[in-house]
This record gives C-alpha cells, structure tokens and sequence, in this order.
C-alpha cells in the first residue's frame, strides 16, 4: 500500500469525529423541525405575555390550523367565513398564554337588537385528558370537554343596549306616567345597586349571559360540554380565563391565557394535550352550532433544556479534537526527519499552523 493511500485513510479515519459531531447536532434539529408541523410546542419563557402585539410572540413559530364550517348538527353551516386561525404558544410557571390571529373583514359586537352578533373564538381541550380523547364537537357524555370562549363584546366597556345602537328610537317616556323626563329608568339603570330585576329574570339570576355587570368583568367565558347542547358556563368563581383583542385592517388577534393548573389535570411540562378550536363571524350572522371548526390538535409544552444539552457538544467537539492531534502526533512522529518523535505540542502547533493554510486557501 503506498504512502498516499496510508495518509487519505487517515484523514478519512480522522475526519470521522466531526462527521458524526455534525450529524449528532442537525439530527434533533430536523426531528424538531417536523414535529411542530404537527404539534403547537409552547416556549417557556419568565412571565407570558397579555399583548398580541408584544415582541416576544415572534420567538415562537405560528401553527396555523384549518377550520372547516359545521355541518354535523343543527343549526349547522355549509360555509364558513372564516377558514384559519394561525396559534402560538408561550408558557410560564403558572399560566398558558396562546395568541390567535385570523381573517375577519369587520369586527361585529351584539350591539342592541335581535338581528346582531358577536365575533368569537373558542378553544377546546378534554377536561380529563387521562380519560381518552373525547369527540371533538363538544365532547362526550363521558368524556366532557373544557372550553374558552372570548366574545368581542365583553369588556368592551360599551353599553350595547337597544338604546345605543337606534339613539332616540325608544322612548321610556309617558306623558301620563306622573314622572318627568330622565326618570323613568332606562336599561343601565337596572344595573345599579337599588335596580329593579323582577323583569330581568335572567340577570336577577345571576346568568353571565343576561348581566352586563359581569360581562364587563372578563372578555373570557369558561364552559363545559358533554355532547352537542350541553354545554354549561362553570361558576363565576371558577372563570379564570383572560383575554385582551385587537383588530386591525381586517385581522383579530387575540390573546388568551388560562392557568396551568385545571381542575383535573395540569398543562405538565412534556405533556400532549389536544386542542381544537372554533370562530364565530357575527357580520354573516354565525352564533352557536353555525360557526367554523377545527378537528383535535395537539399542544406540547416544551421542555427547558438540561446543563447537559449545552455542554456535551463542547466535550464532543473536545473529544473529537484530541482524536484527531493524537493521530496526527502519531503520523508526524513516524514522518519526523531521522526518526525523532515530535513532542504533542510541535504536533499541536502543526495542525494549528495547517488548519490556517486551509481557511487562507479556502478564502482564496
């Protein structure tokens, strides 16, 4: 075998380290890569952000999910306004932050009348992930479902009675009442402390939907669902969820946080929990089971690397790198003029010397 034929092999033999360095360091890369393709990996980070517009939301990718209209029961829709909604995941200790951004031409509230809807968008998890996972309409008798839902026009801080949108249509005037005019009581009025509720059962009864006090509380209802209709609001000491929306030039983007911790399980560090979610266009008049869909997806909470993650590529390279002088001191001692064997520092200071001439030939 000639001596031109020794030395290529033991390159190559020498080479083999940082061939397999690089192929160690891209390899969980690429599996990461393909994995948030179908999973919303949530990014640790200290405290999650309320504000859609906040910077921090760019260090994570989008997974833009498709939604599709509901068509399984009544009242159900052949054709959704809305066809997609791009999420993004941060997480802190306590609480799990999602930002929702999706397409929507006008911003609707339920602003007075019969004829008027909200926008809104919901997202879906199973309640009892240890239990299986449930259907993704609603849920299952068995296997309830756990649901947020923002709604445009809670927190608004506006008065969306009849009054507000037909300004003087309504008059609560009579000539023959024996009360002069601003006194007989108008809809805010029945908010009030001393108001009167034995007309407005609903709100009497403490229903979030009927009290615009309660409303004005939270963007954010937290429901329940076993099965299409069955869907329940959990008590109002239980309504943890927040929400702060913008729209701008026909995009919602809306910032949902919940806690961590739910009722029967937790959003665990590792753990694959599905989601889904829905959206509700009010300008084409979609409210309950008329809205847009998504089947289950999934969410992970990504896991904060270990010490060692970040120093076993340096003991690799380290290693590599020893490997490689310690053959190359054995190759220079046998070529070493008269046999002399060359200490491992001339050998350290020729493969530095080397490594230059290739860099200088590769830049030229």
């Amino acid at each position: 075998m000639n001596t031109d034929t020794r030395q290529s092999r033991r390159r190559r033999l020498l080479g083999a380290p940082f061939a397999a360095l690089a192929g160690w360091l891209l390899l969980p890369a690429r599996r990461a890569h393909a994995q948030q393709k179908a999973t919303l990996l949530a990014k640790l980070v200290a405290r999650v952000p309320t504000a859609p517009e906040d910077p921090a939301w760019e260090s994570v990718d989008a997974l833009d999910i498709p939604l599709a209209p509901q068509a399984v029961v009544k009242p159900r829709t052949y054709e959704a306004s809305i066809t997609g909604v791009a999420v993004r995941a941060l997480y802190d200790e306590d609480r799990l932050a999602l930002r929702l951004e999706w397409r929507d031409a006008a911003s609707e509230a339920m602003k007075g009348g019969v004829s008027a809807f909200r926008d809104a968008l919901a997202v879906e998890f199973p309640s009892d992930p240890k239990g299986g996972i449930p259907f993704f309409g609603m849920g299952e008798a068995n296997r309830p479902v756990t649901i947020y839902q923002w709604k445009s026009d809670w927190r608004s801080g506006a008065n969306n009675d009849a009054d507000e949108k037909y300004p003087h249509m309504a008059v609560d005037w009579y000539p023959f009442s024996g009360r002069g005019p601003g006194e007989i009581a108008e809809a805010v009025d029945y908010g009030k402390k001393d108001g009167d509720k034995a007309f407005l059962t609903s709100w009497a009864a403490g229903n979030t939907l009927g009290d615009p006090a309660l409303q004005a509380q939270r963007s954010v209802e937290k429901l329940v669902a076993r099965g299409f209709g069955t869907i329940t609001p959990v008590a109002d000491k239980q309504q943890d969820g927040e929400a702060i929306a913008a729209w701008r030039n026909g995009v919602w983007m809306a910032v949902l946080t919940i806690p961590r911790a739910q009722e029967k399980f937790t959003f665990a560090r590792g753990q694959t929990v599905p989601v889904a979610f829905a959206a509700w266009d009010g300008a084409k008049s979609e409210r309950g089971g008329e809205k847009a869909v998504s089947t289950w997806y999934f969410l992970s909470l990504e896991q904060p690397g270990s010490v060692f993650m970040y120093v076993a590529p340096l003991l690799v390279v380290a290693g590599a790198a020893a490997v490689e002088l310690a053959g190359l001191h054995g190759l220079r001692a046998r070529r070493a003029p008269g046999g002399k064997r060359q200490s491992f520092g001339a050998a350290l200071r020729g493969w530095i010397v080397g490594l230059r001439a290739r860099f200088a030939r590769g830049k030229s």
